[in-house]
């Protein structure tokens, strides 16, 4: 038989591969073209659209001309319309009056195939003619506001069609300088289409020299209101209003470009469509300094001109070139341009990053493609680029469904997020920061203008605790042409993000550079007050903030203190503004002893005494047998006990000290004896040919056992020990632990059954799976778990509150301790598209989700434990499961050593069970997430947990 045995060639193994990858990849084509069927514009609908766009170009055509007046004088506009732009200062030089456009082209997306459903928008350019201009328009927002009346005039006429159901205004990706007009056609098919009007200028109205990065265009005098300027006053550069003109000379040759890149590669139409699904999915696509689709677009036609991307691509392809790209380049420190004749009157990419915190520049070399964007917002866009290349690289995860299927809002995707209420307060922020040139740059709006700093502020302040600092983006909604066009403050309350270092998140010292060298000063300057001298160990005398946290609840929530301090001393935020949601669900798990900490000090203390009690045991002298291992099994000796044991510690008086056994008894002043919940741990002993062969001998050589173990403790260690006959209670540091005594073969001797015939078989029996389960699977389970507690420290915490849920729930005799443990466990084993958590709010609100939304009918869920399984392992599990799914429990959790038979929930959830757990962990789900994101109203999360 070994002859006949050859171990495969390297060739054989090759191939083998290939073949896999060959599965791999064709189930993922399968997937990928499923989703672009359902995101992509079909051909019945394109018809409809080109005619609704058929009428607006007559329409367009057929509107009346109006008197000049002068720009101030908008009489002319009837009370019904208003100008969709806040007119801030109003007084301006120049003179209005409409005239039907020269032309109207469809731009974007739609034109070139690529945009998806469910929101389809076609913008189409609407070119003013160059006689509504003058000298100087380029000046105090003159174009802006000829531009927004022109926008005016047209809706006031097209508001009494009726090829419209509804005519509104909105901001171009919430940037209040370009408003546009949205068209929607009436009935039914108002959800078809948005039809986006852009106003844009004349070709060669304005000299592109006017608007470098480094020209001003707003003048200091008409911006602050002052009759004349000051003498010898160098006026700002505005890039960002510079910029935002510049956008709408160059949609037609923005146009031409995408179109020629797409000519012959019908890959990019697949690939931009996956990747705006990737964009959405992860809310970076709308808002102000987003990464829109059109952005996206730009960047796989620049990687398409530096040949990093060929025509001969799949979408998938074009996918992953991108995501590579974006996860490798910074374009905060080093900008990219798509100009390919270098003209040297064109602003350099230097000229670009001194205005812009990330720089992309156009096919004209005088657009930034990404003027708005924070460099924050696309370090977070680099971060999930990254992230997603490690889970597309990772053969056990599928990448389709956690890349391109599940949503990462702020909640789940952050481990503590907070709000800015009042975003008002950004004004006194732009004062204490002196800001007013970044002002005028963007017209006034403090939100935009003080955005940057505020985070780079606490960027610099978490820095080493934080791998993310991100924020929202600001977005405006569309609004009614009869109302006034909404002002800075209703972008809502700002979000904040801060994904976590682990291991220095929770830190109480900040160590500066030591007191006599230069950077001491800049220190104390960024920390003000908090701020002291300290000696240290190796003797140096530094600057250094030290946090106030006694428990490691309150640790966890030191860059709350952080952002409050940072932000009232840089920004002038008061407190009362900022609404820091990052741990308000750990109210629920708080034990009555603890004030301020939730039960983990309580653990680690159980955990203390129960590995002190091991080592007791394993140096115990005068067994007959040795003790081979120790381990426990009671939820606290791996973190997720909900109410963890409490310690009965000795008493002091003034005269004597009552010894801890009497404790336990009763006393006058309570007269009910104390009780206190023993902690089971197994104690294994060692194999031997004295073990009786007999299920009722081994059973009375364990009391035995149990009875020398009590008296070796009692003499060796001085350990309060009550024997019985199948457990020994010790009583240690005020906590009860119940010794078993196990033998490794007494489960297999419990399945032993003599057949009529006289033969010797093994079948599982009642007592002998309860044996296993209580002296093999259990411990492991406890130990695997007690590791993961190590790597992630918010594991167990995360498991009371899911525990505290499903008791609130009136579930936790339909579903076990056990089962929920390993649910959680799932969450920081198997973290992809998220990062492990580092909260235990953030950890709970992902349990809830995973609930409520994994397809449990036609899916085992897999929880790798230690690693114990290969990709071969899950591969084969999988199989398994759909050819016996009929015959396994409607909840299935493997484990590495639980592969087949789903032990945790074999007897429950029953399936009536498992379907009101998922629809009360999503309406959950829903009402907390509701709660956190809502700060103007006081979140009451213990609504959610049953309580008042």
């Amino acid at each position: 038989r070994a002859e006949l045995y050859k171990p495969p060639t390297s060739e054989e193994l090759s191939q083998l591969k290939e073949t896999e990858d060959l599965f791999h990849s064709s189930l993922l084509r399968l997937q990928i073209e499923e989703l672009l069927k359902e995101v992509t514009l079909k051909e019945t609908k394109k018809k409809k659209i080109d005619a609704f766009l058929h009428d607006i170009n007559s329409l367009l055509s057929a509107l009346p001309e109006t008197p000049e007046t002068e720009l101030t004088d908008q009489a002319w506009l009837p009370e019904g319309v208003k100008v969709p732009f806040l007119q801030v200062p109003f007084s301006v030089k120049g003179k209005f009056r409409f005239v039907p456009p020269t032309e109207l082209k469809v731009v974007g997306s739609y034109l070139l195939g690529t945009c998806i459903k469910p929101e389809i928008n076609v913008d189409v350019a609407v070119t003013m003619p160059r006689e509504i201009f003058q000298d100087k328009d380029n000046l105090n927002q003159r174009y802006h506001r000829k531009r927004a009346l022109y926008l005016a005039h047209i809706a006031q006429h097209f508001s009494k069609e009726k090829l419209f159901g509804s005519v509104k205004f909105a901001y171009m990706n919430s940037n209040h300088l370009k408003p546009i007009l949205l068209l929607r056609p009436p009935g039914k098919d108002e959800k078809m289409v948005t039809v986006r009007l852009h106003a844009c200028p004349a070709p060669g109205l304005f000299k592109p020299s006017r608007f470098y990065p480094s020209k001003n265009n707003v003048r200091t005098a008409w911006f602050m209101e002052q009759s004349t300027p000051k003498e010898g006053a160098n006026e700002p550069p505005t890039p960002h209003y510079n910029n935002s003109i510049l956008c709408d000379t160059v949609l037609l040759s923005h146009l031409h470009f995408l179109s020629s890149a797409a000519t012959d590669f019908p890959g990019m139409k697949d690939g931009l469509a996956l990747l705006k699904v990737w964009l959405n999915q992860r809310q970076l696509s709308k808002g102000l300094g987003c990464f829109s689709g059109f952005l996206v677009s730009m960047v796989v036609a620049y990687l398409l001109m530096k040949r990093n991307i060929v025509k001969m691509m799949s979408g998938y392809q074009v996918l992953r070139s991108t995501l590579q790209f974006l996860a490798t380049t910074d374009l905060s420190v080093t900008g990219i341009s798509l100009a390919k004749d270098v003209d040297a009157s064109l602003p350099v990419l230097d000229d670009f990053h001194q205005a812009f915190e990330v720089v992309f520049v156009d096919p004209s070399g005088l657009v930034n493609l990404c003027a708005d964007m924070t460099a924050s917002k696309y370090h977070q866009v680099q971060f999930e680029a990254k992230r997603s290349m490690e889970i597309l690289d990772d053969r056990m995860v599928d990448g389709f469904q956690v890349l391109l299927m599940t949503a990462k809002p702020m909640l789940r995707a952050f481990d503590h997020v907070f709000h800015l209420k009042h975003v008002s307060k950004l004004q006194s922020a732009c004062r204490k920061m002196q800001l007013l040139n970044e002002l005028m740059d963007r017209g006034g709006n403090y939100v935009a203008a003080a955005l940057p700093f505020v985070v780079s502020l606490l960027a610099r302040g978490l820095a080493g605790r934080a791998l993310l600092v991100a924020h929202s983006l600001p977005q405006i909604p569309e609004w009614p042409i009869d109302a006034e066009p909404p002002k800075h403050k209703d972008v809502g309350p700002l979000t904040f993000g801060l994904l976590f270092v682990p291991e220095f998140a929770a830190s109480t010292l900040e160590k500066g550079p030591q007191a006599d060298h230069p950077e001491a000063l800049d220190f104390r300057t960024f920390w003000g007050e908090k701020s002291e001298l300290r000696r240290f160990q190796d003797g140096s005398i530094c600057e250094a903030v030290v946090w106030e946290a006694d428990t490691i609840c309150q640790k966890r929530l030191i860059p709350e203190q952080i952002v409050r301090h940072l932000l009232k001393l840089h920004a002038d935020i008061p407190e009362s503004s900022i609404c820091y949601t990052g741990a308000l669900l750990e109210s629920v798990i708080r034990t009555g002893q603890e004030s301020s900490g939730t039960g983990e000090e309580a653990m680690v203390s159980v955990v203390c005494s129960y590995d002190d009690l091991s080592r007791k045991l394993w140096n115990l002298k005068e067994l007959p047998l040795t003790v081979t291992a120790v381990q426990g099994v009671h939820p606290a000796l791996r973190y997720t006990d909900v109410f963890p044991p409490i310690p009965m510690k000795p008493i002091y008086s003034s005269h004597t000290r009552i010894r801890p056994k009497n404790l336990l008894l009763p006393s006058e002043e309570k007269p009910c004896p104390a009780y206190i919940a023993p902690m089971k741990v197994i104690c294994h002993m060692e194999g031997s040919g004295q073990w009786p062969q007999d299920k009722e001998a081994i059973k009375r050589i364990k009391a035995a056992f149990h009875l020398q173990l009590a008296e070796l403790l009692q003499q060796q260690h001085q350990l309060v020990c009550r024997p019985a006959v199948t457990h020994t209670d010790v009583h240690k540091d005020g906590y009860v632990f119940r010794l078993q005594v196990a033998y490794h073969r007494e489960p297999l001797i419990l399945k032993e059954v003599v057949t009529p015939e006289g033969m010797l078989k093994y079948q599982d029996t009642e007592e002998s799976r309860q044996l296993e389960m209580e002296t093999l699977h259990l411990p492991y389970l406890t130990s695997s778990l007690h590791g993961l507690q190590q790597q992630h420290p918010v594991f167990g915490s995360t498991c009371r509150l899911a525990k505290r849920w499903v008791s609130a729930q009136l579930l936790s005799d339909s579903i076990s301790e056990e089962c929920v443990d390993l649910l959680v466990a799932f969450l920081f084993l198997h973290p992809a598209p998220f990062m492990p958590p580092s909260s235990p709010q953030v950890g709970f609100l992902r349990f809830l989700d995973l609930l409520a939304t994994f397809d449990w009918k036609n899916n085992p869920l897999i929880v790798n434990l230690n690693a114990g399984l290969t990709d071969a392992d899950c591969t084969e599990i999988k199989s398994k499961f759909m050819a016996a799914r009929s015959r396994l429990p409607i909840m299935f959790i493997a484990t590495p050593k639980d592969q087949w038979s789903s032990m945790w929930t074999q007897e429950q959830p029953s399936a009536q069970i498992l379907q009101r757990l998922l629809v009360l962990a999503s309406e959950s789900l829903r009402t907390l997430e509701e709660q956190l994101m809502d700060p103007l109203n006081s979140p009451d999360v213990k609504v959610t947990f049953g309580e008042p």
